[in-house]
């Protein structure tokens, strides 16, 4: 079986391209009555469960959820416009399940190997909400009900024929579990940007004209409605919308040794007000193309092993990737996982000044509106404040309704990108810290720890672009944490060294117990995580961290050698480089 790889990333919002349209699901705020698609969803549902209630292998649930989206995206660079788009999407998933709670067509197959499944499929619903469409999509649930009730049946034969003939596995919880019904029909939401935006990002792009080192840029803005339906045989209807505004900066350069610099900042908000104000956005990107002009010039960090401050939004990635993964509980049941926290529930973890939470309900943190946030999860399960840790203590896992021994119950955490299973996942993972002390006492802390490991130097790191992290037990359970900036700190007075090129690594126990201090300095990081259940929303706020010790590797890089062709002159009498007209996100 191939290794289970798990990606953080900090990106723009992304935008599915689809045909455009004049605003089909744009419904006026504040209708309570149910789209007519949810309508369609349940409906189906009904139909479906009393149509095949009469066959030999009958369902015993079905979901239907559906995904809606209204995205617009505006990106400049160089003082022209490059992209105006609007997109429109409707996604439908069907979760049929046979069999019973205990024993389901969704029971892992034992030594079946990574591509034994039959493949998932995304079912693209019409985009409209008129008569025509909705007996459309009608049509088209019905064809693929079929087709997954015929596919659910031949997989519980397998499953049935996998379970004679393999060992018993080490926890034998059921497959699935029942849930409250809940009806919550909440307005749909629709999303707009100010004409506006268009004279702003043309002249805040033009501050990349400035930097002759930078050879991409960008500035965007983008917003997205996502409404979720969601209609299933327990009798639960859901109608919710999430809406996201980012207003975001990149500037890339290239190194001659051929590395592929890149610095992406950037803010979320609710609502249009509160995207950043054109001097601020400005600011923003004067900053990026600073920095990634900084780190062009940088030395490289070599190998290296000892002391090492994460700053804020550094924490996060790493809490999320060497922490947050492992206490996902589909990873407690799953025999191909390394299960590193499984058998640890009472335990300490964690030093005990730490405590740690996944909260999907808080809304904002730290000054910033959250990315992870959502009222129910894609199960229809009320989004709950799960502890994971108190004082160092482990005390339980994120929880879909697939349950694992010793919790037979969601806690909310059931989540997917449309077009895959769910699986328990991360919302908003919050690092708590009891004791803590100003930067300025945890970088004493730093160069103590310098001096007394008899080290050259220790390392700050104050920016951060995501991370992986690998659970499996057929590979080293390690985690790779991607830093942007990187600052060498001496002991003996020497001005910090801005440093480029490492990947911070190791393994989870380990590197938890060099955890030495916190600051008093929380700080979000807004992303998307990667892992079996596709793409989700997710943020990461943690405090800063005094680690005891920290590996380096060498970051890979890419060969291309900077431009060789002179930049044209600009009418202003400034040069830049032909690829400056090259836009690509960071």
């Amino acid at each position: 079986m191939l290794p289970q790889m798990l990606f953080l990333l900090l990106p723009g919002l992304s935008a599915q391209q689809a045909p455009q349209a004049p605003g089909p699901l744009a419904r006026p705020v504040g209708a309570l009555e149910p789209a007519p698609m949810l309508q369609v969803a349940r409906d189906a549902v009904e139909h479906t469960m009393a149509a095949l209630g009469d066959q030999d292998e009958p369902p015993y649930h079905l979901a239907i959820g559906v995904t809606q989206s209204h995205s617009l995206h505006l990106s400049a660079t160089n003082g022209a416009m490059m992209v105006q788009r609007e997109d429109w999407n409707r996604y439908a998933d069907l979760d049929l399940r046979v069999g019973s709670y205990a024993l389901d067509n969704t029971h892992k197959l034992l030594d079946a190997g990574w591509f034994s499944e039959e493949g998932r499929s995304v079912v693209r619903l019409p985009i409209g909400d008129g008569a025509s469409d909705m007996q459309a999509a009608e049509l088209t649930l019905w064809r693929e009900l079929d087709d997954s009730y015929q596919q659910a049946v031949r997989r519980m034969t397998k499953v049935r024929a996998n379970q004679a003939v393999k060992v018993a596995r080490d926890d034998p919880s059921d497959d699935f579990s029942s849930a409250p019904k809940v009806v919550d029909i909440r307005p749909v939401q629709d999303v707009e940007l100010s004409a506006a935006w268009e004279d702003s990002l043309r002249q805040i792009s033009t501050v990349f004209l400035e930097y002759p080192e930078v050879l991409e840029s960008g500035v965007e803005v983008t917003a997205e409605a996502e409404t979720f339906l969601l209609a299933n045989s327990e009798g639960t209807q859901l109608q919710h919308t999430r809406v996201r505004y980012r207003a975001s900066v990149h500037a890339v350069s290239l190194a001659e040794d051929g590395a592929r610099l890149a610095v992406y900042d950037y803010l979320d908000a609710s609502t249009e007000d509160g995207l950043p104000s054109p001097e601020v956005l400005s600011e923003m990107a004067r900053i990026a193309a600073q920095r990634v002009t900084d780190l062009k010039n940088a030395p490289l960090l070599e190998p290296y092993t000892g002391p090492a401050i994460l700053r804020g939004r550094a924490a996060g990635v790493f809490f999320h990737e060497i922490f947050g993964h492992r206490v996902e509980g589909h990873r407690q049941k799953d025999e191909d996982e390394g299960q590193t926290f499984t058998d640890m529930v009472g335990e300490q973890v964690l030093p005990d000044f730490l405590s740690v939470v996944d909260d999907p309900t808080i809304r904002s943190l730290a000054g910033l509106d959250l990315n992870g946030t959502y009222p129910y999860d894609d199960e229809g399960v009320l989004a709950q404040r799960v502890a994971l840790v108190d004082h160092g203590e482990l005390l339980g896992f994120l929880m879909s309704r697939a349950p694992i021994e010793g919790i037979d119950s969601s806690n909310g955490h059931g989540r997917r990108q449309p077009g895959n299973a769910i699986v328990a996942r991360q919302g908003n993972l919050i690092v708590q810290a009891h004791e803590s002390v100003s930067f300025e006492e945890l970088r004493a802390g730093l160069i103590q720890q310098v001096e007394e490991q008899d080290k050259p130097f220790g390392l700050i790191v104050d920016d951060i672009t995501g991370g992986f992290t690998l659970t499996g037990r057929v590979t080293p359970n390690s985690f790779n944490v991607r830093p942007v900036s990187v600052w060498r700190v001496y002991a003996d007075g020497r001005p910090d060294e801005l440093v480029r090129g490492g990947d911070f690594i190791g393994t989870p126990l380990t590197t938890f117990s060099r955890i030495l201090a916190a600051g008093d300095d929380p700080e979000v990081f807004n992303g998307v995580c990667g892992a079996e259940s596709g793409w989700v929303p997710v943020s990461a706020v943690s405090p800063s961290l005094l680690l005891e010790e920290i590996e380096v590797q060498r970051k890979e890089k890419e060969n291309d050698r900077p431009p060789l062709l002179p930049a044209p002159p600009s009418p202003q009498g400034d040069t830049k480089s032909v690829a400056q007209a090259t836009q690509e996100p960071a």
